[in-house]
C-alpha cells in the first residue's frame, strides 16, 4: 500500500514567508536587542555596514 500526499505544504508556505531580505532583518533585529544570540560574523558584518551608511 502507497500512501499519498495531496497536500504540497512547501508551494503554500513559500507564498506567505515575507522575503528573504525581510527575513534576515528580522534576525538582526532579533540579536541587536538581545532576543537571540549574536551569530557571528553575520551580526558584526552586518553592523559594521549599518554604522558605514546610517539611516537619515
Amino acid at each position: 500500500m502507497k500512501i499519498e500526499h495531496k497536500s504540497d505544504h512547501a508551494k503554500a508556505r513559500a507564498s506567505d514567508y515575507p522575503a528573504i531580505e525581510e527575513q534576515l532583518d528580522m534576525l538582526w533585529h532579533a540579536m541587536d536587542q538581545g532576543a537571540m544570540p549574536k551569530a557571528e560574523p553575520f551580526y558584526s558584518t552586518l553592523e559594521r555596514v549599518k554604522k558605514q551608511y546610517p539611516k537619515t
